[in-house]
């Protein structure tokens, strides 16, 4: 231990620089805060099985703060879903990427805002007010795990955010934070011991600061056994075109393109562009239709009810509703769309070893521009491009396209095949890198 920074002094840092920014930012519902509280109570453990020699520090967790979204269970704490019908829900038992977490060395330190019910890409709809993005207070942060972003850009040393992600909702707010989102294939990581919005568009997420720190945390809690596929000495880049870029914000463009560039300059990317037509969008149609026939089933009670539905975010209500009103009949057709997108998109994928798109083709908008108005183009807008991979249920990781700005974040999205996780983590380590001119270490530990 000596000459090493204890797991208790590395959370007490940062539930200090958790209490510096929430109040401005909304980022938590629920910090383990104190000194009784669970976050100290866990370091002090940890710490306590290092001076007794039965624990080690080989998990790249060990030690390392947790940003859980407040629809992932935690027993014996609150998880709301960030809406009031579930303000004093306790759940009794971990959720199963909980359980992993901790036994990889994982320190909880709070449950983080959200938007309510995990539906909206903006997290500017919730119980406990928006939660506002760390570059400007003024703009969301992104949704529906808007919080957990928060706590990673702000993060002192390595903090991993644990969200959801069922059209977007863990690479929404990676992008318009500037930090690094990650939904693994589907069904990797286990949903269990969660709120479901859509059982089967659902994905369990990831947020980190580095390329890096992602890599060792799902290797953690996937473990090492994902498929790989060999690559060449150049990475294979498909950048889609056309639908993919359509509506796309100048600065949004300007930024993804000229990451694209610096990859191939760095020699390690070939890119050629891959063009997609208006007839994509029946992909987002179907997911849409599949989210929420879904949701409302899950929801009925809830939405149905005059009492629980008039304390409810109108935009998640008029959602819901909407989700009402869908026949089972367009519900099989979409679920038809989803074998589609399979076979497209893993036909898109052949001769290449990741796809790209801007993550998102808007930098983050302001809050008085999206209260109100998230059921309308400003969700299409943030979600456009990263849905159809929740509906075909392939591994995509959001990276900054534009770190150290200044400006705006904004993300450009890597896609790869069904299971191979850890070939998308590749790239990305490697895109990272190029991007930034800079070898993207793993940030700092306990």
């Amino acid at each position: 231990m000596e000459g090493r920074t204890s797991c208790e002094r590395t959370v007490r840092q940062e539930l200090a620089n958790v209490s510096s920014y929430d109040k401005r930012l909304a980022a938590f519902v629920t910090v383990f805060g104190g000194e009784h509280g669970a976050a100290l109570a866990r370091a002090r453990e940890l710490d306590a099985g290092l001076r007794a020699g039965r624990a080690g520090r080989a998990s790249g967790l060990f030690g390392v703060p947790l940003a859980i979204k407040d629809n992932i269970f935690l027993g014996g704490f609150r998880t709301t879903a960030a809406t009031s019908y579930f303000k004093d829900f306790v759940p009794a038992f971990n959720a199963d990427v909980v359980d992993a977490a901790l036994a990889a060395g994982g320190v909880p330190l709070g449950k983080t805002n959200m938007h309510e019910l995990a539906l909206g890409g903006t997290s500017a709809a919730s119980l406990f007010g928006p939660v506002r993005n760390p570059y400007d207070s003024d703009r969301v942060a992104g949704g529906s795990s808007g919080g957990s972003a928060v706590a990673v850009a702000l993060s002192r040393g390595p903090v991993l955010g644990i969200g959801t992600d069922t059209g977007g909702s863990i690479r929404v707010p990676a992008a318009l934070c500037g930090v690094v989102g990650f939904k693994p294939t589907i069904g990797v990581l286990s949903l269990g011991g969660t709120l479901p919005l859509s059982g089967t568009l659902d994905h369990l997420g990831l947020l980190t600061r580095t390329v890096p720190d992602m890599v060792a945390s799902f290797e953690a809690l996937a473990g090492r056994g994902a498929p790989r596929r060999a690559v060449g000495r150049k990475v294979k880049v498909g950048a889609l075109t056309g639908y993919y870029l359509e509506e796309t914000e100048e600065r949004v463009a300007r930024d993804y393109w000229r990451a694209l560039g610096r990859m191939e300059a760095s020699g390690r990317f070939s890119v050629e562009e891959v063009p997609t037509g208006r007839d994509y969008e029946r992909f987002m149609r179907a997911r849409g239709v599949i989210q929420l026939k879904e949701a409302s089933w899950f929801y009925k009670e809830l939405v149905r009810s005059k009492a629980a539905s008039s304390k409810m975010n109108p935009d998640v209500v008029t959602l819901l509703r909407r989700g009402l009103g869908l026949g089972d009949l367009r519900y099989m057709e979409a679920d038809l769309v989803r074998l589609e997108s399979i076979r497209v998109f893993g036909g898109l994928l052949e001769g290449l070893d990741v796809l790209a798109t801007p993550t998102t083709s808007v930098t983050a908008p302001r809050i008085e521009d999206v209260i109100g108005k998230e059921a309308g183009r400003l969700r299409r807008l943030l979600l456009r491009n990263l849905e159809v991979f929740n509906l075909c249920g392939f591994p995509a990781l959001s990276i900054p396209a534009n770190p150290g700005s200044g400006g705006l974040p904004s993300g450009i999205q890597l896609v790869g095949r069904l299971r191979e996780d850890s070939s998308v983590l590749r790239a990305g380590r490697l895109a990272a890198e190029a991007i930034s001119g800079l070898k993207v270490g793993a940030t700092a530990g306990a």
